[in-house]
């Protein structure tokens, strides 16, 4: 080595030598010193990507709350954010498209309809030091899914758009209202101190209690006294909120529904249809006028003795029924163009919608809920209905039926009419929207048929005649009525009873047990008394469309012929002093996550759409969004 050193040659191969080791070090830390840089942009790159991703996320839901009405998804154009720094120029291109789909909700229990919006991210190279050692379009591609939903009415326990009477009294919240869930009111929300309820821990003095928030767009108030706030409200009150938007038609469902029967609309067409599980079956009824009815009118009646007096005569109508269509019902909305009336076993999802007045013929249950039981598992004992969501609208009103003639067997019932523990059973969020266009009495509203009974003489024989004889309230009254001769207070006016003639018709009628939610127009009745000292009929009117209904409810009726008193009664088991149903409403916790098919969604006025964010996941990015 030393003589190697000492040799002026060898001297001159060791500079050159270091000098190679000096470059090729040199260009080594240079290019780690590059690919350092490199991986720290690309570092950058998904770190500003991600949150980008999040920003383009929320956008993609704040365009939907503001242009997608319909559901049906769209395709944003592109969106281009450069950042600038002293070493380099990038642009991110944020690309989203907005679908339609059955989203996870509810921790993953449940899949309902919602919206998908898909966002990517990618990044492309300006100029600047590190472009010149990178590739101009980076490799850093960042991809998310975030599902939303609209909000539907069917998130709410009780919505009411104008908190009324069909008559424009004030309805209240007394102390036999026990409410769960949510509650919205467009206008004031009204207390009243009376009565009490037998659930635990919800009896204070005769007030109502609310273990949801409450929201009102105008104010609370109470009838009588100062209630006490924090007792009725368990979950707080909110006032002078927006108002929500409630349309008059169902247009979600007229534009993705099936429709059962007939897609043209018709008044005086019934459809009486059966839900078993995921498919149902009908009946077709049409209301036919048949010409004109004729009836003598005799000073007594039947004619043990009297006069002839002169002949009514009016139309005779009836209602001629025809096997209708059938057909599977699960996974989708149901329209029907008509009258609808409406029971059943539910399974799966499914929305029943009818343009004209619903009615509840019988239970409408869940397949996986034992009738009377819980469906959210919120009650100890009860198990989750993971698989069975059922919605129920009319662009009219949804009435609990009176009772029918059953076109199978042409036998009268009133399966809707029993005792307190009974009555009728609904799982389903309900949605009446009509809209009377200023007549309050054509608002939508969830209430029951005939509310205001009273006797009517049934057919009958005279002794051992064998001749039955029929509308003998027709041969003894003028019919239709006069001015001077107006039909009586005490005595059912022909047809207004759905079973006429019914000489002991029911008063109390035991319960509407509701597992589910109640959006409607109006506040409906769903019990009376049997006199209206809000709404009085002093002369004992019969007019119909405006809730005049003759005299006081129920009054007995000394048959002057035939020697029997006739009055109306409670249904068997069924107590109280009044007319119609008393309340067990629940609501079902799982209608905060799933909304039934095409049910009617949540606009706030004059502002966006509310929407809840289930879930933001990153995937594996594609290679497009198309």
């Amino acid at each position: 080595m030393k003589k190697l050193l000492r040799n002026q040659q060898g001297n001159i191969a060791i500079v050159m030598a270091l000098a190679v080791v000096g470059v090729m070090s040199g260009i080594t830390m240079a290019m780690l010193a590059s690919q350092a840089t490199i991986d720290a942009r690309y570092d950058f790159d998904a770190v500003q990507s991600m949150h980008l991703l999040r920003t383009e996320a929320y956008r993609g839901q704040v365009v939907t709350q503001l242009r997608d009405e319909q559901g049906e998804g769209f395709t944003l154009e592109p969106r281009y954010v450069k950042i600038s720094g002293s070493h380099s120029r990038t642009t991110y291109k944020l690309s989203t498209k907005v679908s339609k789909e059955n989203i996870s909700t509810g921790g993953g229990l449940y899949f309902t309809q919602g919206y998908n919006v898909k966002t990517l991210a990618t990044v492309s190279r300006g100029a600047g030091s590190t472009s010149l050692f990178s590739q101009k379009l980076s490799p850093v591609r960042k991809y998310g899914e975030k599902g939303i939903r609209r909000n539907s009415f069917a998130g709410y326990h009780y919505f009411t758009d104008n908190e009324e009477s069909t008559n424009g009294t004030n309805v209240y919240f007394w102390g036999a209202d026990v409410i769960y869930g949510k509650v919205h009111s467009n206008t004031d929300i009204w207390l009243k101190q009376l009565g009490n309820n037998t659930v635990p821990g919800a009896n204070h003095d005769g007030w109502p209690t609310f273990f949801g928030p409450v929201y009102t767009a105008g104010v609370i108030q109470s009838f009588n006294g100062t209630p006490p706030y924090l007792e009725v409200f368990r979950a707080g009150y909110w006032e002078n909120v927006s108002q929500l938007e409630f349309n008059g038609t169902a247009d979600l469902i007229r534009a993705h529904g099936v429709p059962v029967g007939s897609s043209a609309y018709d008044p005086n067409r019934i459809m009486y249809v059966t839900v078993y599980m995921g498919s149902y079956n009908s009946w077709v009824g049409q209301i036919i006028n048949f010409g004109r009815d004729t009836t003598d009118v005799w000073s007594v009646y039947p004619p043990r003795a009297g006069n002839y007096l002169y002949r009514n005569n009016f139309a005779n109508i009836d209602t001629v029924w025809s096997n209708g269509p059938s057909g599977p019902s699960v996974g989708r909305s149901n329209i029907v163009y008509s009258k609808l009336w409406l029971k059943g076993r539910f399974q799966g999802k499914q929305t029943w919608c009818a343009v004209d007045t619903l009615y509840l013929n019988n239970d409408c249950y869940l397949n996986d809920t034992v009738l009377g039981q819980c469906p959210d598992g919120s009650v100890a004992g009860s198990t989750i209905n993971r698989n069975d969501f059922l919605g129920i609208v009319s662009e009219k009103s949804i009435l609990v039926q009176y009772g029918f003639k059953d076109p199978a067997d042409s036998v009268r019932y009133r399966p809707n009419c029993e005792g307190d523990a009974q009555g009728i059973w609904i799982y389903a969020a309900m949605c009446a929207l009509g809209n009377g266009l200023g007549n309050s009495h054509k608002d939508g509203v969830f209430s029951f048929e005939y509310q205001h009974p009273h006797p009517s003489v049934p057919d009958s024989r005279l002794g051992t005649n064998p001749y039955v004889w029929d509308k003998i309230d027709l041969h003894r009254r003028k019919f239709p009525p006069t001015t001077t001769a107006p039909w009586p207070g005490n005595i059912d006016y022909p047809w207004y009873n759905p079973l006429w003639p019914e000489g002991f018709p029911y008063m109390e009628r035991g319960s509407i047990h509701l597992w589910g939610s109640v959006a409607q127009r109006r506040r409906g009745f769903v019990h009376r008394n049997t006199s209206d000292s809000e709404y009085p009929n002093p002369n004992s009117l019969w007019d119909i469309p405006m809730d005049l209904c003759g005299a006081t409810s129920g009054l007995p009726y000394q048959d002057p012929v035939l020697g029997i008193t006739f009055a109306g009664v409670n249904a068997p088991n069924a107590t109280g002093a009044g007319v119609g149903y008393k309340k067990d409403y629940h609501f079902d916790n799982r209608f905060s996550f799933v909304t039934p098919p095409d049910f009617p969604e949540v606009h706030v006025k004059g502002g966006l759409t509310p929407f809840e964010s289930e879930a933001w996941v990153f995937k594996r990015p594609p290679l497009t969004l198309n």
